[in-house]
């Protein structure tokens, strides 16, 4: 069993405490801005249909090229989350459902960090901004991600208590995964996680395979526990292997880039405190750290996992190299006067925070509005083929009376063939007619200059009707349902204001 360093062992003062929720309370307000995303549009809808039904939808009603297959709604527990904070709230409540998840993995962190660690202050301090400086980017907006870096931390956390001989928590993994599997596909990266160390751990301790077995095997099991059982693992597994070049998150993280240079940090650091720490090294969980370290490489979604993983297992030997460090300083003291300064700085960030935030989303990937006002207001009824990062938003406002061709579910909801089709078509390439002579669309609404929209404008069969700086729409100039677009784009006039949500 470990046992961490005397020199690790330390209580926090007073000072130190406030410092620290003089902290919370910047990041707390720094974190307060949400933004946009392409998907959540979608993700609200198809919540508040669950909602609104009470069942989840097995085949999408909301495209024509789906030809009734069927839906793997990998993400339904958090949109219907999504639909009761907007009930209850609207934007407020859907900010509010972000900023909760987020703070509070945060704030488990610091816990682990300070709490059961017992590491110094300032190392405290340096690692958990690595996890900030990891995750904010990906924690600005409402998303089914961010429950990942939740059950992921908690993950960690519980893989490290059983590497030191409390194999307990490990009981509470099922009903992690449990909740995982229905929340996000990124209970894969957890599984996969608990079954290498799962793997190495009984490799090396034989003797405690009863009290590690079951209930890793349950917690196998309860990756079941979905409305699609086999299914979505069998889904999951398919999709996350393939290529996604038109998506950013899904492409390897640029080490030139800001955060690349957040990753070179934490592994620079990672390194060198492995190298002089004197607590002692658990060579699998340093293992399972730069596993988990190789996957921004291939996706820089992952880069968020790959910090949290650096503070729950490495975190201590950060503390042990400062404590090796400054073991001849003295902390200073600090007058009992000035110790509720931070408190009082803390509560005045909090509050001037929550009262001055306008608590309304700012805009993240810019949508087509003007072309979606023109397409309401037109009464259009019928097929549109559409940029997939603009088809969740186009739902929203359109849908069903306007079927989309493509959106962001991607694999979850098109039969591969057509999903391929559609990256022909998206990049111009190849045969990438081929999507629009399957089911010929009414209009096409595609972003402008971009190279799909070029070979339209040479195509004799599409019209360009309207266009601004971001989007080009174009009507089949077959089609009797365009028509309703044709007649009143004649009188159409942009709207002064654009609505950033909803």
């Amino acid at each position: 069993m470990h046992k961490h360093s005397p020199a690790q062992q330390q209580s926090w003062s007073n000072w130190h405490k406030a410092l620290i929720a003089l902290v919370w309370s910047i990041i707390f307000v720094v974190s307060l801005r949400s933004y946009t995303d392409p998907d959540l549009w979608g993700h609200l809808r198809f919540g508040l249909d669950a909602i609104a039904s009470g069942t989840i939808t097995k085949v999408d009603p909301y495209s024509y090229l789906n030809q009734g297959h069927p839906w793997i709604n990998h993400e339904w527990l958090m949109e219907v989350s999504m639909g009761v904070a907007w009930l209850a709230g609207g934007e407020r409540g859907l900010i509010l459902l972000r900023l909760i998840v987020y703070m509070l993995t945060l704030t488990i962190v610091l816990w682990w960090l300070a709490g059961v660690k017992k590491i110094a202050f300032i190392p405290t301090v340096i690692v958990w901004l690595g996890v900030f400086a990891a995750t904010i980017a990906f924690s600005t907006v409402v998303r089914p991600q961010i429950f990942t870096f939740l059950l992921f931390a908690l993950t960690l956390i519980i893989i490290d208590r059983a590497e030191d001989g409390h194999y307990r928590g490990l009981w509470f993994m099922p009903l992690v995964v449990a909740t995982w599997a229905n929340l996000h596909g990124g209970f894969l990266a957890g599984c996969g996680v608990l079954g290498v160390w799962t793997i190495a751990h009984l490799a090396l301790n034989r003797r405690r395979w009863l009290q590690v077995a079951p209930p890793v095997a349950l917690s196998a099991l309860a990756t079941l526990v979905n409305p699609y059982g086999w299914d979505l693992l069998r889904f999951l597994l398919e999709t996350a292997t393939g290529d996604r070049p038109e998506i950013v998150d899904w492409t390897p993280l640029a080490l030139r880039s800001p955060l690349g240079l957040v990753y070179l940090a934490i592994i620079g650091v990672a390194l060198l405190s492995m190298h002089f720490s004197n607590s002692p090294r658990r060579p699998i969980l340093i293992g399972l750290f730069f596993l988990v370290a190789v996957m921004p490489l291939v996706a820089v979604r992952h880069l968020p996992l790959m910090g949290l993983a650096f503070a729950i297992f490495i975190g201590e030997h950060v503390g042990a190299v400062w404590q090796q460090i400054t073991r001849q300083q003295r902390d200073i003291m600090i007058p009992r006067q000035l110790q509720v300064v931070p408190w009082v700085l803390a509560i005045l960030i909090i509050a001037g925070g929550i009262f001055s935030f306008p608590w309304r989303f700012a805009a993240g990937m810019n949508m087509p509005y003007n072309a979606m006002i023109l397409l309401r207001e037109s009464d259009f009824r019928g097929k549109l083929m559409c940029d997939f990062g603009w088809g969740q938003f186009l739902i929203w406002h359109l849908g069903p009376a306007v079927q989309v061709g493509m959106d962001g579910r991607r694999e979850t909801v098109y039969p591969h063939h057509i999903y391929e089709q559609y990256i022909d078509f998206y990049f111009g390439a190849n045969d990438w007619e081929a999507i629009l002579r399957y089911s010929p669309p009414d209009a096409i609404l595609i972003e402008r200059n971009s190279p799909t929209a070029n070979l339209l404008a040479l195509h004799p069969n599409w019209q360009q009707i309207f266009a601004d700086e971001m989007s080009v729409l174009f009507v089949n100039t077959s089609s009797t349902a365009a028509q309703a677009i044709t007649r009143y784009r004649q009188t159409f006039a942009p709207p002064a204001e654009v609505a950033v949500f909803p």
